[in-house]
């Protein structure tokens, strides 16, 4: 088995090749407006800080993983920090760790660069054990509820 790297979203190499898994993750988040990804994914690359925080796992230069986030400010100016799930096959879900690094590195960019200091995730209480246990390994303390924070 082929070592996974990190590196960050290329747009020009790596855009069919997320396409792909994006297609591919709808196992787990449903079905998934492509034209509205594509939009996204083209808007956050024109700006170099939100390009290079869209991390990507590759497996003999195949990418198995990616990783987002989205930062808004609410009505008060306050900003906030959500990650998203970790774009996966199912076949390499929580498998090969894929996961925990892509979070590692979005934790390390978040507070280095974007100076964040609390990131929020989602994770259903009753939905996926492999997920939580991957939150708890990153230092996630447990929640009552879905959401989730954590000071980087």
């Amino acid at each position: 088995m082929a070592e996974i790297k990190i590196a960050r979203y290329n747009p020009r190499k790596d855009k069919e090749q997320l396409e792909a898994l994006l297609k591919a993750f709808e196992y787990r988040v449903g079905e998934v407006d492509l034209e509205k990804f594509n939009k996204e994914i083209e808007e956050r690359s024109r700006d170099l800080r939100l390009r290079n925080a869209m991390v990507v796992a590759k497996e003999d230069d195949k990418i198995v993983g990616a990783g987002f986030f989205s930062i808004w400010n609410d009505y008060l100016g306050r900003q906030h920090c959500v990650l998203h799930d970790v774009i996966t096959r199912k076949e390499d879900a929580f498998k090969k760790g894929i996961e925990e690094m892509i979070f590692r590195e979005l934790f390390s960019y978040l507070k280095k660069t974007m100076k964040i200091k609390k990131v929020s995730l989602y994770a259903k209480k009753h939905g996926d054990s492999n997920f939580l246990s991957i939150l708890m390994k990153l230092g996630i303390k447990k929640s009552e509820w879905d959401h989730y924070e954590h000071e980087l």
